[in-house]
Order: structure tokens, then sequence, then C-alpha cells
């Protein structure tokens, strides 16, 4: 018969007891071996748990599986890397993609993805994947909670706007400006958020929205060629909706600029002559003075 022997560490090893009566020489090679009959029971196959040599060749197999895993990454980010060096942008943002796809859930998915997103927006100007990338680092990941910085923040948010610019969706980008600006204080951010709102409002023929962000460039900027910028818009929603002598009364201050000193006066001239045309076209001509009257 045979029989599992149990030492007191725990593990079984298998034994086959002398072919000798039971009552005997069981009982002596009990005590000899300083075993309780307890854990002597019959069987005919050892006991189906791991061995120590399963578990270590599961260890082992384990440790490979993730290695290789770990290789995988790696190898994918090592060789997105070696196209960016490379300028092979479009092969960069493939690898990017791919580990993005396989490691959804890695601590270094927020860093493909910036790195993707910059590639489309920056070397492939593919900015319909850039926003995609961008709103996904920012909403999904959790991003935008860990970024303290406020101007970190709005200057995310002003390459959004300036993507779908680009796009020529002017709603969502108008939308991205007006948050870059609000609550905020007067600054290079919000000094190219305010006139790229101007400007969309201008070319949406909403002059009265656009004139009020082009008046806060025009007295808050330090940089005389943005500011002469601001009142050029300023004057272009006063001529379109026909206050020409607001519109004069803006180029007279502004100060021209050097490499085209003439320009400012020339644009007077032409939007007096916009007024005259539009005052002989008018159905009610303007009434005629005294002095004109008693001169006819």
């Amino acid at each position: 018969m045979r029989f599992t022997e149990c030492k007191p560490n725990g593990f079984a090893i298998d034994g086959n007891l002398p072919p000798t009566p039971a009552s005997e020489r069981l009982q002596n090679y009990l005590i000899k071996s300083n075993i309780s009959p307890r854990c002597l029971k019959p069987h005919t196959r050892t006991y189906n748990a791991p061995t120590f040599k399963n578990l270590l060749l599961r260890a082992c197999l384990l440790t490979l599986t993730t290695f290789g895993i770990s290789c995988s990454r790696g190898a994918l980010l090592d060789s997105a890397q070696e196209a960016w060096d490379k300028a092979d942008y479009a092969a960069a943002a493939d690898y990017y993609e791919q580990f993005l796809k396989e490691n959804p859930g890695s601590d270094k998915a927020e860093f493909a993805r910036l790195r993707v997103a910059t590639i489309y927006q920056r070397d492939l100007k593919r900015y319909d994947r850039a926003i995609e990338h961008y709103i996904h680092f920012i909403e999904d990941e959790g991003v935008w909670s860990k970024i303290s910085d406020q101007s970190e923040r709005r200057r995310l948010r002003l390459n959004i706007a300036d993507m779908y610019f680009d796009l020529n969706d002017r709603g969502q980008a108008l939308a991205e400006y007006q948050k870059v600006v609000a609550g905020a204080l007067y600054d290079n951010l919000a000094e190219r958020a305010y006139l790229r709102i101007g400007g969309i409002r201008l070319l949406r023929d909403e002059y009265e929205d656009a004139i009020p962000a082009y008046q806060t460039v025009a007295s808050s900027t330090k940089d005389p060629v943005i500011r002469r910028t601001a009142r050029f818009g300023m004057a272009d929603c006063y001529v379109r909706t026909l206050q020409y002598d607001l519109a004069i009364r803006i180029l007279e201050q502004t100060e021209p600029d050097p490499k085209s000193p003439n320009y400012i006066q020339k644009r007077i001239a032409n939007i007096r002559e916009q007024r005259r045309q539009r005052n002989l076209s008018s159905p009610f001509p303007l009434k005629r003075s005294s002095k004109q009257s008693g001169n006819q």
C-alpha cells in the first residue's frame, strides 16, 4: 500500500512502507519519524497541489510575459521617438496611436497622447485629429484637474481654439477663445484671443460684438503693431455699420506704420469717398445749410 507522509513543514512526500504487518512496522515507522497517524491516508496518486517546480515555472512564465508586454510598450515608444528624431512624423504618429490603442491605461498614455496631438497640430497640420487627442487629454484622462497653473490651462485652450479656427469652425473656435479670456487679466494669451474674437465677429458680420474685443486690445497692448491692427479692426467695424465719422476718427488717432506711412491717409480718403457716395444715394439727402441756400 502507498501512503503520503506529512512532514511538519507542510509538504507531502510519497513513500513505500515496509511490506511487514502494519500493526507493528507502521507503529515503529511513525515513532521513528515523529509523524501523526492522521497524516497518513491511502491513495493511488500523489496530491495534486502544484509542486515547487510547477510554481517556479509558472512564476517564470508570468515574469517573461510581463517582461514581453513591457518590452512591447517600450519598443513602440522607442520607435515613435526614433521616427520623431528623423522627422518622419507620420510614422511617429502611427506608433503613438498604436501604443494608445494597445495600452490605454498605461502611465505613459498621457505623454503619448500629448506627443501625438503635437505632431498632428504642428507637423502634419491634421487639426481634426489633433483636436480629438487634446480633448481626450483634457476631459477623458482627467489631466485638466492636474494642471494647477492657470496659464498652462489657458494656453492649451488657446491651441485648441487656433486649430478650430484653422479648420474654419468659427463657432467652436469662438467658444474656446472666450474660455481663454473669461475671468483672466490681460496678458499675451488674452491679447491673441481677443484679436481672434474680434476677427471672427467681423467675419460673421457681428460688428457690434467685434468692437469691444478690438477696443480691449487697442487700450491694453504695449505693442504698437498690435495696437494698430486692433484699431484697423475697429475702423472696419465702424465702416460696415456706416459710422464713417467714427472710423475716420479712429484712423486719425492711429500711429502710422513707418514702412507704409501713407497707408492711413489713403484709407481715410477712401472712407470719405464711401461716405460721399452713401450720401448721394440716400433717399433722404442732407438739408442744405442756410448759407448755401442764400448763395443760390
